[in-house]
């Protein structure tokens, strides 16, 4: 309750800024509306506690918080406008018509729609964007975030926020197309203006396209689907296609965009993002959390395209109760309060008769604890078992001074074969391996066996091990090499001394 006072004491203050998260799988980008933006990488069991530490670390506390919703956390489907449907309830007649389409059933689905270019419905029709997603998936998300103290006031898409980066790059409503590449997909969106016309996912990964070896293959499939998203922004759509594609990708160092243009008809360029007033680049990974920070221009020629996924199913539900209602419920609250109270005396009464015969169980064991402490008195060491006690007492300290001469022993001779031991794993060729060793301190000798890919290993082997001060002057008397059955392996014997065979 102390809590949500002061949550609503600092949303009338109006000093608290505005906060955008995209919760990914691979973490939480964030962004607030005085322009910082952030990525915090996580796996998803240990969300709460990231975004926790976000908010408590940046004062997020009741703050107003869009949630933007990644690409692959939703769908979005051109249908035709039902004639005599409220705006406010198209999103819910219109997610039925798409149980043949979705990969799960309507009832577990939460929807909007925002509108549809009239100059790009090409005689089919007033067309509206549905967008569907999962009720559970989203459900976490608004759990998460109500959680973590934030009041979650709208559920964004990420095209729609991407949008807002367009008015800065074509301010002439020309049209403008933007590449956003991500770790493991990309997407594209051709806008005019404030209007979004076209959004398309990209299958591509940016581990195909650093890896050399599937690079150009990547770059190739890149363009083409942003080649065949213009042509259909041209031909199905009606609408001139943009001159140039801005690029918005994590890894700069690699020259996408010249590695592109040869294959796409318009120009690539990589996103200049002094045309938003910054020195450095927005990192990429929160690019959709930071453009949904962005406002948007008001102009009567652009049309509104917006939806907010955050509707009443998702919202916590507070009901009044009626005053019958109240008081019934403070009657039963009594009634429980005056059993309770019964069931309290009744238990302290046991408990009473409980401790006052455990009190009587302890007189009855001390008079025990006596008697058999004075016969235990009354009775004599027996003088055999004395002189037993003494001779394991004896044998136990003979075994004792054995124990410690043996220890000693160890301790002196581990050190000595330290140098030997480490010499002989430093010279190890790949494809050899050793599987025994023997090393005899008080001769000097030693003795390996093992087993090698190639039988010209061993020799280069051993000539390494010449070379190591704890193997210089050693000359390896006994050698012998043998092929297994199945011949992949080649099993080797060798010792400095020639009438010991090496271990086996």
């Amino acid at each position: 309750m102390a809590r949500g006072f002061i949550t609503k004491i600092l949303q009338r203050s109006g000093k608290r800024q505005r906060v955008y998260l995209e919760v990914r799988p691979d973490g939480i980008a964030w962004a607030e509306s005085s322009g910082s933006a952030g990525f915090s990488d996580c796996s998803p069991a240990k969300r709460e506690g990231v975004l926790g530490t976000l908010v408590s670390d940046r004062g997020w506390a009741g703050a107003d918080t869009t949630l933007v919703l990644p690409l692959d956390q939703y769908q979005v489907f051109q249908l035709e406008r039902p004639e005599g449907v409220d705006e406010s309830e198209l999103g819910d007649a219109l997610k039925w018509k798409l149980k043949d389409f979705l990969d799960f059933n309507p009832s577990d689905a939460v929807s909007d729609v925002f509108p549809f270019p009239e100059d790009a419905s090409r005689g089919r029709g007033k067309l509206v964007n549905v967008v569907a997603a999962r009720k559970s998936l989203v459900s976490e998300l608004v759990a998460l975030v109500e959680r973590c103290g934030l009041a979650l006031i709208t559920i964004d898409i990420a095209e729609l926020a991407l949008r807002k980066l367009i008015p800065r790059i074509d301010p002439d409503h020309r049209g403008a197309a933007l590449v956003h590449l991500r770790e493991r997909f990309g997407q594209m969106i051709v806008c005019k203006g404030q209007t979004l016309y076209l959004s398309r996912r990209l299958d591509v990964t940016s581990d195909d396209l650093r890896d050399a070896s599937s690079q150009e293959n990547a770059v190739q499939s890149l363009a083409l689907e942003m080649q065949r998203s213009l042509d259909y922004y041209e031909s199905q759509l009606g609408q001139v296609p943009p001159s140039v594609i801005r690029l918005v990708a994590r890894d700069n160092v690699l020259p996408l965009s010249s590695m592109l243009a040869s294959y796409v008809a318009a120009g690539v360029e990589t996103l200049d993002w002094a045309l938003f007033d910054l020195e450095q680049a927005v990192d990429s990974r929160c690019l959709v959390a930071w453009s949904a920070s962005l406002g948007m221009a008001v102009n009567s020629d652009d049309i509104s395209q917006q939806v907010n996924l955050y509707n009443d199913d998702l919202r916590p539900r507070r009901e009044k109760l009626q005053a019958g209602t109240a008081l019934a419920l403070l009657a039963l609250a009594l009634v429980v309060i005056a059993v309770a109270a019964g069931v309290t005396r009744y238990q302290e009464s046991q408990l009473q008769a409980d401790t006052l015969a455990l009190q009587q169980q302890n007189e009855q064991l001390r008079g025990s604890v006596e008697q058999l402490t004075n016969e235990m008195e009354a009775r004599q060491p027996d003088p055999e078992v004395e002189a037993d006690l003494e001779r394991v007492t004896a044998t136990l300290a003979r075994r004792q001074q054995l124990l410690d001469r043996v220890e000693n022993l160890i301790a002196t001779e581990t050190t000595g074969f330290s140098e030997s031991l480490s010499a002989l794993a430093r010279q190890v060729p790949d494809g050899l391996w050793l599987t025994n060793i023997r090393l005899d301190a008080l001769h000097g000798d030693v003795g390996l066996a093992g087993r090698a890919q190639s039988g010209r290993l061993v020799p280069v082997y051993l000539e390494q091990l010449g070379n190591e001060p704890a193997f210089s002057g050693k000359t390896f008397g006994s050698f012998r090499l043998d092929r297994e059955e199945d011949g992949r392996w080649i099993e080797f014997q060798v010792a400095t001394d020639a009438d010991r065979e090496a271990p086996q």
